[in-house]
């Protein structure tokens, strides 16, 4: 019974509105409660989880307080303003305001002054002009500033994989290295501030920066590291210094626009995909489970794992929670070359996501010892956690999307069971790339296991 009404609630639509953090939440079909709920009961009693994500907003910020100047940000929804942190404050120190004096535009737009869309930002102290938007006075010691502008606590308690982001203006007179904005984040409800949570803002102005042109406002983001996950703890702040030195350049710093979004499961669970040579034809394979309100597969083949094209479609063969169910589809055209195949995969509503990539060699078919749980890149680590059905050896490559080699990990040793891997990408620049994970036997290399895309975000 309790199966039941679980399944018929699982198809109602529902919107929460929790006022007092202004987020709205929108959840489709899906009841995130009753979803977990599902999951620990599948979890329990049938071994198996859901692993099938699409991104979800559960925390926003947009700082619409309807001032027009002069509102600090201490005075605005849980926000509370730190002093000298990382300093010592002058005399006549710059201030953390709250209005729309720095108007919050959309990425990639100039700054400007009031519309109706305020934002957090950095202003003159009040006997050097006050707030007059993202401009800082630097006339000497007096206007030191080392001020921290911190949010209430977040809760990400049921939230996994999660990624910050926010739309922000940020230059000051010598990028990080002086006068400068940071992000900051604290697992502790801001008790520490560690450095490996720190990091520079910098975007460009709509012009020269050379202190009369308006700054460009730019989109942040950040895949927050796994001590963020399931933490009531979590805070975001913003640091902004300037030494007195004397010198310095607007504009300052503006955020605007904090959002938070996590992985939530579909209604799916991909049990295992692999492929075999049959009658002169490529086999793919496949089983899946919790085919809730789930619509259809497409198949896609790839030359080079990076450029696909859909070769077929499957519809889903039920709506059933718990029953295991089997696929196949024959690619008849390709028996000579080396392709790529992986299954995207759609909801009812739209939402997809995609399976593993898998790959082979004709001439060389055979099981794969080798696959994915996850790949996180954060702080310029790539950190890929494996599965290996016995012990053997890999070698991982990273390729820009061109196909040219960037980097090379060679005859790394893997045991039965949880593998992981980490690749230092510090100097890679932000885009997508590929990585690719070769699986060695008889100091030969099969059939690559695994090729998948990830990104580097700045």
């Amino acid at each position: 019974m309790l199966i039941n009404i679980l399944a018929s609630n699982i198809a109602n639509r529902f919107c929460i509105e929790i006022l007092d953090k202004k987020l709205y939440l929108l959840v489709i079909k899906t009841p995130l409660l009753i979803f977990r709920f599902i999951k620990i009961i599948a979890f329990c009693c049938f071994g198996f989880v859901f692993n099938t994500t699409t991104a979800q907003i559960f925390y926003t910020e947009n700082f619409n307080n309807g001032c027009t100047a002069n509102c600090l940000a201490s005075t605005w929804n849980g926000w509370t303003v730190l002093n000298n942190i990382g300093g010592v404050n002058g005399g006549a120190p710059n201030n953390w305001f709250i209005s729309c004096a720095e108007e919050g535009i959309t990425p990639p737009g100039c700054g400007s002054s009031c519309i109706g869309d305020a934002c957090l930002h950095v202003g003159a102290d009040p006997g050097g002009g006050g707030d007059n938007g993202a401009t800082f006075n630097e006339t000497g010691a007096t206007n030191a500033t080392f001020k921290l502008a911190v949010s209430p606590l977040i809760n990400t308690t049921g939230y996994t994989s999660n990624t910050l982001a926010f739309d922000f203006i940020a230059f000051g007179s010598a990028a990080c290295s002086d006068d400068r904005a940071q992000l900051w984040l604290s697992t502790d409800g801001g008790a520490t501030w560690p450095v490996g949570f720190q990091y520079c803002l910098t975007s460009v102005c709509c012009g020269a920066c050379n202190g009369y042109s308006q700054g460009q406002w730019t989109v942040y983001s950040l895949l927050l590291p796994a001590a963020f996950d399931n933490n009531p703890n979590v805070r975001v702040a913003f640091h902004w210094r300037n030494n007195g030195n004397g010198s310095g350049t607007d504009p300052s710093a503006a955020i605007d626009d904090i959002r938070i979004t996590s992985a939530v499961p579909l209604p799916l669970k991909l049990i295992d995909f692999t492929l075999n040579k049959e009658n002169n034809k490529i086999k793919l394979d496949w089983t899946s489970t919790s085919e809730i309100n789930f619509s259809r597969y497409d198949i896609e083949r790839s030359a080079d794992a990076v450029f696909f094209k859909n070769i077929g479609s499957v519809p889903s063969k039920g709506n059933l929670i718990f029953a295991k169910t089997d696929y196949s589809f024959y690619d008849s055209e390709n028996n000579e070359q080396t392709s790529y195949y992986r299954l995207k995969m759609f909801d009812r509503d739209g939402k997809f996501t995609y399976s593993k990539i898998i790959s082979s060699d004709p001439s060389t078919l055979s099981g794969q010892n080798v696959s994915m749980i996850s790949k996180v890149v954060s702080n310029g680590v790539l950190t890929a956690t494996l599965k290996s059905t016995a012990a053997t050896s890999i070698n991982a490559e990273v390729f820009d999307v061109r196909g040219k080699q960037l980097t090379i990990l060679k005859n790394k040793n893997l045991v039965e069971g949880q593998n992981v891997l980490s690749l230092n990408l510090y100097a890679f620049s932000p885009a997508v790339y590929i990585l690719k994970i070769t699986e060695l036997k008889n100091n030969k290399t099969n059939a690559p296991t695994i090729v998948e895309k990830f990104i580097i975000e700045k």
